[in-house]
């Protein structure tokens, strides 16, 4: 098992000191957004399997119809929260759901959004199934979702963190780098940027990589047959090059699904939070 990381304790006490991430005049309350009334919950997000949303609404001239679904740790907080991206053929309701409630434990609040690569469900607007991955269809659905999250009162403002698998983590990078004051930090599984050659694609290119300045944590499986590492590998060495505090890690005989729900995997993304003080 491999790791390549910069110094978190240094940085970390940093953004204690200078009280958390960019952007934001008052981090734990929440800002003016213009979802208006278009935000729609059903249920309840403290329940075991939390709550379903949907928006339908127009966000900066862009139409939406979105679902999704929300968990939170019960009380007031105010508390962090991670937007968390599925991938190819998953939805909301699945592999981010499992991941919201084992975050919920975290002290987080998990929220997650239909992408246009999803499956079972309505794909909803914008983008149609020919835009998956970092797609900028699917770019604005997680805007989307980070304004939805300045609505809840129990959301910390500058404790902000973005996850994503595969597809999913293709949307994570594409995200922090398109809006890299909205997180205070980053973590995908199976990920990565398109490799030199490849001139399109799901996966984001090392131009739009190289604007994230979020800290990033990498997983990767090196027996997944579906993205493969060098991909990752070319992510962490854009990241390094660009003095963007990361880690890499790598599990020998580990495949593509099974790096998801990887307890270790977990174990350490749980631990890169908490060092930047999200949960």
């Amino acid at each position: 098992m491999s790791l390549i990381r910069t110094s978190v304790a240094v940085l970390a006490a940093l953004l204690t000191a200078c009280g958390g991430g960019s952007g934001g005049s008052s981090p734990t309350a929440p800002s003016t957004s213009p979802m208006g009334r278009g935000f729609v919950l059903q249920g309840d997000p403290e329940s075991a399997q939390g709550a379903t949303w949907t928006y339908t609404g127009s966000l900066d001239g862009v139409t939406f119809d979105l679902q999704g679904i929300l968990l939170k740790p019960t009380g007031a907080g105010p508390f962090g929260a991670v937007i968390i991206s599925h991938g190819a053929g998953g939805n909301a309701g699945a592999l981010p759901r499992t991941l919201a409630i084992e975050m919920r434990r975290w002290g987080l609040v998990g929220i997650a959004t239909n992408y246009t690569h999803s499956a079972a469900v309505p794909i909803g607007a914008p983008g149609t199934a020919n835009d998956p991955g970092a797609s900028e269809a699917n770019i604005l659905r997680a805007h989307a979702v980070r304004e939805i999250l300045r609505t809840l009162s129990y959301v910390d403002q500058g404790r902000i963190a973005a996850h994503g698998h595969s597809m999913g983590a293709f949307v994570t990078t594409a995200l922090v780098a398109a809006y890299p004051n909205d997180f205070r930090v980053a973590s995908h599984t199976a990920g990565g940027v398109r490799v030199p050659g490849i001139i399109a694609g799901p996966a984001p290119s090392e131009t739009q990589a190289r604007a994230i300045r979020t800290p990033y944590q990498l997983h990767h499986g090196d027996q997944d047959t579906v993205v493969p590492i060098a991909q990752d590998q070319r992510l962490d060495a854009v990241l390094q090059a660009s003095g963007v505090a990361r880690e890499f890690h790598v599990y020998p005989g580990v495949d593509h699904n099974d790096v998801a729900t990887s307890p270790t995997v977990l174990t350490r993304i749980r631990t890169w939070y908490s060092a930047y003080q999200v949960p």
